[in-house]
């Protein structure tokens, strides 16, 4: 550490309303987005000269659509979507094959086109299902364009080619000390507020010690990214979005289409002692193919990248930390594993949950009570979100239960073959919540002092990960609806706080509030809907109080005085909240394997793109 600190250069000191962002990913990136939405600056340092090569993440889902269309980026992330080739007409299959000299799949799931998706939410008007469909999209299309809109913002000042190699506290505030990689010259930046979004490995979490508490899935995956137009062999079964194939009595592998055009991705299984490095990344391809049967070649124009992964489930004990200045999101504070696709959407609501409550703190309408409230409601839904998604390979690893008999059998045209492949389309059809559980997604309710609980009690909801139930208590998401003219309600929330009223003609005391919010004062857009009979039926309530990011503050039918109206208002910007007790570690892991790692974060076989 003090070889470091003696090799600094320079000293950059940000003012107290800009945050210092560490990583360039997705979630840095949408970090910086939602503080310049509300008006506040950042200063992003990425160690990378540039965004990502790898596809990782392709699936950004119906809350985070949302979350993009509150920013006003949702139809230029379609556009630009459509424009690298997938087009809002194409289903998103998945198909479950023994390989493909076979003539067709075993089995698939008909997850529907973005069209047929926004049909549907026309025609279902009760509130169940989300506002926007979900989106398909490469990582690596999605940096650059997400990039692309940062550098065009002038209260985002991006930094590519800047390592951080240490944080730490600096007399109450945070020091980062980074080194430009192309001059080696160091420079330690000291901010106010800082947000460690750099991946599994963060050096944020490690320098300040914040122990992740997880372990690794058994076995690692070669991925193979790579061009080719070969598409009579490459959809011998059909056209597809993912495709899952069957090898050695069960899941060897996996093929994504990631444009519709040429581009695609294979994930080779692997058990954790073999060496891939002696298989060619055509073999590779060639092998996930075969599936069951022997290599099924096709023509490869271009092989993009190449890497190794080991899938982790973990999360980060703590999500802050030097008294609520430093704070951790993504991958830095929880990790999965890909099935369900919740890694990164998980990421995109951390950074909009701590992005509107910093800002909201720096333009001096929040207390420190809502950045305490960061960890108290994003860390349940990392947990509950890593063991879904350890739930969803579960549905694969059962596969070798129905095959353990007859491993090779499968692909027979045998009595044993047919048997074998209706139990495992039985199987995939009863277990299909894999990309389409609403519960997971935007079900959960957030418990923290900043939301005030209902004066009556009334029985809990039973949360089912399968769908999303339509309700507006205290730390949900309000539900979606077409208003009479067709609006959808959400549109009229203001950026801030808004107090939705169901006007019956009836004096509920909405006034108040915004007499409450005056004093402070609180951004409060009071929304007077006049009858608007099917959405005030879903909502429940005549007096429904917004926050920024949709989900409900309080709700209710009156409110009785100033007083009562100026403590909810007081609540809801995290005033006098405390924060105590003991931080439990995550007990969920993929393995027997349970870790603890604090300032180093190391697991066998972590290819380039995860270090």
């Amino acid at each position: 550490m003090t070889s470091i600190l003696t090799q600094v250069d320079q000293n950059e000191t940000l003012s107290d309303d800009v945050v210092l962002i560490v990583g360039g990913g997705p979630v840095g990136l949408l970090v910086a987005s939602v503080l310049a939405f509300y008006g506040v600056k950042s200063l992003l340092l990425e160690r990378n000269k540039t965004t990502t090569k790898w596809p990782k993440m392709d699936l950004t889902n119906a809350r985070s659509m949302e979350i993009f269309r509150k920013l006003g980026l949702a139809e230029g992330l379609r556009i630009n979507t459509t424009s690298t080739g997938v087009a809002s007409h194409i289903p998103y299959t998945v198909l479950f094959s023994s390989g493909l000299s076979q003539e067709k799949p075993i089995t698939q799931w008909l997850h529907p086109s973005v069209d047929e998706y926004r049909k549907k939410i026309l025609l279902t008007n009760d509130g169940a299902l989300p506002l926007e469909p979900y989106q398909r999209i490469s990582q690596s299309i999605f940096e650059a364009w997400l990039k692309e809109s940062c550098d065009s913002n002038p209260l985002i000042d991006l930094r590519y080619g800047w390592k951080v190699e240490l944080v730490q506290d600096h007399g109450g505030d945070v020091e980062t000390t980074a080194v430009n990689v192309d001059t080696g010259k160091r420079t330690s930046f000291i901010s106010k507020y800082a947000v460690g979004c750099d991946g599994a490995s963060s050096k944020v979490r490690t320098c300040l010690g914040i122990p992740l508490d997880g372990g690794p899935t058994p076995g690692y995956v070669l991925l193979v990214h790579f061009k080719s137009t070969d598409l009579t062999r490459l959809r011998k079964q059909g056209q597809f979005w993912h495709i899952f194939f069957i090898k050695d009595g069960q899941i060897g592998g996996a093929m994504i289409a990631q444009d519709e055009i040429d581009t695609w991705t294979t994930h080779l299984f692997l058990p954790l002692e073999s060496d891939h490095s002696t298989m060619s990344s055509e073999e590779a391809v060639y092998t996930v193919l075969g599936g069951t049967g022997e290599k099924f070649n096709i023509k490869i124009d271009e092989v993009l990248v190449r890497s190794t992964y080991r899938p982790n489930i973990a999360v980060s004990r703590s999500y802050s930390a030097l008294n609520g200045r430093v704070f951790l999101a993504g991958d830095a504070a929880h990790q999965n594993i890909p099935t369900g696709g919740y890694g990164m959407n998980m990421g995109i609501a951390d950074a909009y949950d701590l992005g509107w409550k910093l800002a909201a703190v720096i333009n001096n309408h929040g207390k420190k009570g809502l950045l305490d409230s960061y960890e108290l409601e994003r860390r349940p839904v990392a947990i509950m979100s890593v063991e879904r998604s350890k739930a969803h390979m579960g549905t694969h690893v059962a596969l070798g239960k129905i095959l353990q008999q007859y491993p090779n059998a499968v692909g027979a045209t045998s009595d044993e073959g047919r048997r074998l492949r209706e139990e495992i389309h039985r199987h995939y059809q009863e277990n299909d919540g894999e990309n389409k559980d609403l519960g997971v997604e935007m079900g959960f309710r957030y418990i923290s002092p900043i939301n005030i609980p209902d004066e009556e009690a009334e029985p809990e909801l039973v949360w089912e990960p399968s769908r999303y139930i339509p309700t507006t208590l205290p730390g949900a998401r309000a539900p979606h609806v077409f208003l009479a003219d067709g609006t959808p309600i959400f549109d009229l929330y203001g950026k801030d706080y808004t107090l939705v009223e169901f006007d019956d003609g009836i004096d509920r005391g909405s006034s108040l509030f915004m007499e409450a919010a005056k004093e402070i004062p609180v951004p409060l857009k009071h929304l007077i809907l006049t009858g608007e009979d099917n959405a005030r039926k879903i909502w429940g309530r005549a007096l429904v109080l917004i926050r920024p990011d949709g989900h409900v503050s309080w709700r209710g039918n009156s409110i009785k005085d100033l007083g009562a109206a100026r403590h909810i208002v007081a609540v809801m910007i995290g005033s006098n909240m405390v924060v105590s007790g003991t931080k439990e570690a995550f007990g969920g892991s993929g393995s027997d394997l349970l870790l603890t790692q604090k300032n180093e974060f190391v697991l066998e076989k972590m290819g380039e793109f995860q270090s």
